[in-house]
């Protein structure tokens, strides 16, 4: 009788031991892998967080002064707060700008010229009202003002803020607020451009960099702001840096320094989502200069 020869216990333990030894090898090797990868797209999601919230920052601060009458008011005797770019209530970890975020402008018509006096309300007709309606999702907005700018006799130009009242696609009807060196008429001697008024604010709230835009300009200086929507999470520091047009830092708070801003620096750091596989948790940080092309138009004297 043929006898067969099989293995021996000791022959299976140390195979089962090598498949155990190159299955926790194997295992150790993935989940290194696996932490490796995972670290490496924290870090990336971050960086990538803090470039992309630092261009729509910078994006955002570039438009500072659009669709407000910064050259008609760069001949005015003194600086007024209702033409200003950049808002009192701006800080170092906040910034809150006029800028036209609609481009809301039109033309207004007829045969030149027109004198606009402050409280009394008079119905401008215009080229295209719809762009205004469009923006503000109303006929009958409450709280929102538009400017009225163009030359003036003297080879001058000046400018009047105004509340809106009524707009229809040919007309816009107005209350004027405030004016050039708040003079009680103006007499624009050609048709003026008429621009709505808006207003934003970016700010670093619980570790959120938050956006909001103005509701309600009634207040020039302090706007009433919609509720605000994050552009940006896991940030733990947000810092807006003012220069005047010499590059000296000025502090936004008066009127004459904000009048003479040129520039603004942002610095911002984010950190990761959660700590890395070592237990650490990094950071990014980030520095952009940005120029607010509308500011430029100020006078240097």
């Amino acid at each position: 009788m043929r006898h067969e020869e099989g293995f021996s216990l000791f022959e299976l333990l140390l195979a089962l031991a090598t498949t155990l030894t190159l299955s926790m090898l194997l295992f150790h090797l993935f989940q290194h892998n696996e932490r490796v990868i995972r670290d490496q797209t924290l870090v990336m999601e971050m960086q990538q967080t803090a470039r992309v919230v630092a261009s729509q920052i910078a994006d955002e601060i570039r438009m500072a002064g659009q669709e407000v009458p910064v050259y008609s008011s760069n001949l005015d005797s003194t600086a007024a707060e209702s033409v200003t770019a950049i808002l009192p209530t701006s800080t170092n970890s906040r910034i809150d700008f006029r800028a036209g975020l609609s481009n809301a402008e039109t033309g207004v018509t007829g045969a030149p010229p027109l004198d606009l006096t402050l409280g009394v309300s008079s119905t401008l007709t215009v080229s295209d009202g719809t762009t205004f309606s469009t923006a503000l999702n109303t006929t009958f907005p409450d709280g929102k003002f538009v400017y009225v700018w163009g030359p003036t006799s003297n080879s001058t130009w000046a400018w009047i803020r105004a509340q809106l009242l009524w707009i229809t696609p040919t007309t816009l009807t107005i209350t004027p607020w405030q004016s050039s060196n708040m003079s009680g008429s103006i007499h624009f001697i050609r048709l003026p451009t008429v621009t709505l008024e808006e207003a934003v604010s970016i700010f670093l709230s619980s570790g959120n960099v938050r956006r909001a835009t103005a509701t309600d300009l009634s207040n020039p200086a302090m706007p009433v702001w919609s509720t605000s929507n994050d552009i940006g999470r896991n940030f733990i520091w947000l810092n807006f840096i003012y220069y005047d047009h010499n590059n000296n830092v000025v502090a936004p708070t008066t009127l004459a320094n904000r009048s003479s801003i040129s520039r603004v620096d942002i610095q911002l750091t984010v950190q990761a989502a959660s700590p890395l596989s070592n237990g650490t948790l990094p950071t990014h940080s980030l520095t952009l200069r940005t120029i607010p092309r509308n500011l430029a138009l100020r006078s240097v004297n």
